[in-house]
């Protein structure tokens, strides 16, 4: 392992943690119906042999600020999508027209507002929490680097201030992905 796979590595794993809790933050709610919310949802299927997203089985499309469609490739798994959308955490209570799902999506109040802020946050902080822990793996590594004499104390210093600036850029797109999706919930 050289300097140059430590930083290349460092930005790797923390652009898929970053990549990771965008997607997690698609699926929270907002007060405007979008495809995001529910396109992830796992439905299990086919007399419960298989279980797949949401997006494999169906397209999905918004109509409106409040209302999802939902049709589903085969007609079969309509039921199986109702029930996955029935017990999921969202509460949305799905209307079944033939094979195609309608979603109304209610305004959010201001309780829910603040709980789904909240969750945001937590979001954001797991996310914050595994951006440390690749910094921290990849300080470990320049250590090793270090005491195996491949690279100098400078070379050391210089390379965790790059580590450390790296690790605050993707934090700090943490915190803009987390103001961001605030507004989209508060706005009314």
């Amino acid at each position: 392992m050289d300097i140059d796979s430590v930083i290349s590595q460092l930005h790797t794993q923390s652009r898929a943690s970053n990549n990771y809790i965008t997607e997690e933050l698609r699926q929270i709610r907002t007060g405007k119906a979008s495809p995001a919310l529910v396109d992830g949802l796992e439905v299990t299927t086919y007399g419960g042999t298989t279980t797949l997203t949401l997006r494999e089985l169906a397209s999905i499309s918004s109509d409106g600020n409040t209302t999802i469609l939902i049709d589903p490739f085969d007609a079969s798994v309509t039921q199986d999508i109702e029930k996955a959308i029935r017990t999921s955490p969202l509460g949305l209570n799905p209307s079944v027209d033939g094979k195609m799902i309608r979603l109304s999506i209610p305004p959010l109040n201001e309780e829910q507002r603040t709980k789904f802020i909240k969750i945001v946050g937590e979001k954001i902080e797991n996310g914050k929490v595994q951006l440390r822990q690749h910094r921290d793996h990849a300080r470990k590594n320049i250590k090793a680097l270090l005491d195996a004499k491949t690279i100098t104390e400078d070379d050391k210093f210089r390379i965790e201030k790059e580590i450390d600036t790296l690790t605050k850029e993707y934090s700090d797109k943490l915190d803009e992905l987390k103001k961001k999706k605030s507004e989209e919930i508060m706005q009314i």
